[in-house]
């Protein structure tokens, strides 16, 4: 009987392998862990940004208005073939069409519409203001901020995948001299993704979806303004980033090592920009 109640009373499994929970060293231990396991990660805020992004209306729309341009870039060269042949003109001559109106009006304002989209939604429930309290604001921004460039990148090379179907099966050009176009597309990219954090930052304000497309609208209009009047300017204004980008104004200098470096810059320049505001925005945000 005694034996039986001391096996009771007695301390179950072997002693020395049970942690002392009052020791300082286990303690610290358990924080540090506590500490990791809580630690924000910027890697699951973009894989959530992903999931939650309902785009499936972005890409065909991408697909269909990219199809215009090139529409109007392969009627351009088809209409003047025997001028453009006697220059030996070709990938250039089917891409100042193609790239013009998707630069200055639908790669805006379908990468605004996109971006607004989700944004509009953290205003729902107070989600920043919550992200701002728990101090993961600055997470949540990265991989806010991954995703658009991500999506930036898909855009480009979707447009760079409907010109080369254009250039080289249906018109026969050879793809020797299609590399500047190719390049093209990293300060264009860089171009959407700039656009893209500054419609955040635009949401993150103006908070509903309707508020931030009627000021990208303006802005994106004064951008078409700019392009057809000043075309030297179109890299000083980020909602006309994409037509200095691409060079749809400059034809000359397509192939131009320096352009193509100076777009880089001054793109990636307004990406660090709109990230500035975007962070500053989402702290007053509600």
């Amino acid at each position: 009987m005694m034996n039986s109640q001391v096996a009771m009373n007695g301390p179950v499994g072997n002693t020395q392998n049970t942690p002392n929970v009052v020791s300082p060293r286990f303690a610290d231990g358990n924080r540090k862990a506590t500490k990791r396991l809580s630690k924000p990660s910027v890697a699951a805020a973009f894989r959530w940004e992903i999931r939650k992004a309902g785009n499936l209306w972005y890409w065909i729309a991408t697909v269909l208005f990219d199809l215009i341009g090139m529409f109007n870039g392969w009627s351009q060269y088809v209409d003047y073939r025997k001028d453009f042949e006697a220059q030996g003109v070709t990938w250039a001559a089917v891409w100042g069409q193609a790239i013009l109106l998707p630069s200055m009006v639908f790669m805006p304002i379908l990468v605004a519409a996109f971006a607004s989209q989700i944004e509009s939604n953290e205003h729902v429930g107070r989600n920043w203001q919550r992200l701002n309290a728990s101090g993961t604001a600055s997470t949540a921004i990265a991989g806010k901020m991954l995703h658009g460039l991500l999506a930036s990148l898909l855009t480009v090379a979707v447009f760079e995948a409907e010109f080369l179907v254009v250039g080289k099966v249906i018109l026969g050009f050879s793809l020797r001299d299609v590399g500047p176009f190719l390049l093209r597309g990293v300060p264009m990219a860089l171009a959407l993704w700039a656009i893209m954090t500054l419609t955040q930052a635009i949401s993150a304000k103006f908070e509903s979806f309707a508020g931030t497309m009627s000021m990208v609208l303006v802005l994106t209009l004064a951008g078409c303004v700019l392009s057809l009047i000043v075309p030297s300017l179109t890299l000083a204004y980020p909602f006309s980033l994409i037509t200095g980008a691409s060079a749809a104004r400059d034809l000359d200098n397509i192939a131009s090592g320096s352009s193509m470096a100076t777009a880089t810059l001054m793109t990636a320049f307004w990406v660090i920009v709109g990230g500035l505001i975007f962070r500053r925005l989402t702290r007053k945000a509600v």
